[in-house]
């Protein structure tokens, strides 16, 4: 089986001196490689202010969803993911300035056989300083094909 996901979220810096906030939208394509093991791919568009100035970037998240259960119409599942903010950057080094490891919890309930609500909240720590992380709250719907 497959997935196709519309979701989003909004972003928030924890564990830093400075506050800033974005949200993303995200077209997800995952595949079960088993019954209860998703992997799958996440290109987005990333929309930020910052003092007035609104701005539009592409983003992208690679995951891994473990499921808790493969024959519930709702049920919990553990979400892992690399998460690259931005690609507007100088060279590649930069990247890491704007990359984060995520781990999270999520939950999925089914509306009818293919179609399905998710919610997930995750943590994320900064490859680059690992004192700073971000919390997002990402929420969508979901089709299985």
């Amino acid at each position: 089986d497959k997935e196709l996901s519309f979701n989003g979220f909004v972003f928030t810096t924890v564990g830093t001196d400075y506050s800033y906030a974005s949200g993303n939208i995200f077209v997800s394509y995952g595949a079960y490689v088993t019954d209860k093991l998703v992997l799958g791919l996440a290109p987005g568009v990333s929309i930020s202010s910052s003092e007035g100035e609104i701005s539009f970037d592409a983003s992208a998240q690679a995951y891994l969803n473990f499921n808790f259960s493969s024959t519930k119409r709702s049920f919990p599942f553990f979400r892992l993911s690399y998460y690259q903010y931005t690609f507007d950057v100088d060279d590649f080094e930069d990247l890491l300035l704007y990359a984060y490891a995520q781990g999270g919890l999520g939950f999925k309930s089914f509306i009818n056989e293919n179609l399905s609500w998710e919610t997930t909240v995750t943590y994320g720590v900064s490859l680059d300083d690992p004192t700073t992380g971000n919390l997002m709250l990402m929420t969508g719907i979901t089709f299985k094909f």
